[in-house]
């Protein structure tokens, strides 16, 4: 089973990302804020989750689909916030070509399969089910920063003790993906993502037939730059064959 498969449906998944539920206002509106989409448009939520970020699109007047491959996140959605939902697998999107306004994929929720091949086809179906000029804003964590943020404790467990939980982080041998493992009672979880350098982001988005419009460095939608936390990228189906 892919982890992301186990991970993400499994009962304790709430308890260990309950921190994400208190920056969901912020993330999402700051996050809505880039996409550039006029009121009306639709919009896929990819992954949607919990639908955590779904008020701050509709906010802006999009009108949203989730999806999600996790039955339990789904099922929460539907109690919390209400609205169409589809389950899914990225590699295989259910949706008709060129039928959506904009794709929103938040949370540095590209890179989960372990195949270059895989992670390509994720933003190939992406722009498929883009309409012409249709928008994907992709949020991932930047690279540079999180390198940062690991050196000091990489491969050590640490005590979480406002989170309840214990991790320990390390990056894959060639340096290509990061490996979280979280724990917590008798639950844990490994996660296993590929964190692609900024050549790599820009380079898979031109091979999936999208061109980059606009690069963010943080949540406060400034210019892009190396070491920002987040890396925000903007881009559109082109129009018009070149």
């Amino acid at each position: 089973m892919d982890w992301f498969a186990y991970d993400f449906d499994h009962p304790a998944y709430f308890d260990h990302y309950r921190d994400k539920e208190g920056d969901a206002a912020y993330e999402g509106s700051a996050l809505a804020s880039m996409f550039g989409l006029v009121a009306g448009s639709s919009v896929l939520d990819l992954p949607c989750g919990w639908g955590r970020l779904r008020p701050a699109l509709e906010a802006r007047g999009y009108r949203v689909i989730g999806g999600d491959l996790s039955p339990l996140n789904l099922q929460r959605h539907r109690i919390e916030y209400p609205g169409p939902l589809v389950r899914l697998d990225f590699r295989a999107l259910p949706f008709r070509t060129a039928c959506l306004d904009g794709v929103f994929c938040a949370f540095t929720s590209w890179g989960y399969f372990a195949t270059e091949e895989e992670n390509l086809r994720q933003l190939q179906e992406f722009a498929r089910v883009l309409k012409l000029g249709g928008t994907l804003l992709l949020d991932l964590c930047g690279r540079e920063s999180l390198e940062r943020g690991v050196a000091s404790t990489e491969g050590r467990w640490v005590e979480l003790k406002d989170l309840g939980y214990r991790e320990r982080v390390r990056w894959s041998p060639d340096r290509k993906r990061i490996w979280t493992e979280r724990k917590k009672g008798g639950y844990s979880f490994r996660h296993d993502i590929w964190i692609p350098t900024d050549q790599e982001v820009r380079e898979f988005l031109e091979a999936a037939g999208l061109e980059l419009e606009d690069a963010f460095g943080g949540l406060h939608g400034g210019p892009w730059t190396l070491d920002a936390e987040r890396w925000i990228y903007r881009a559109l189906k082109p129009s018009r064959v070149r």
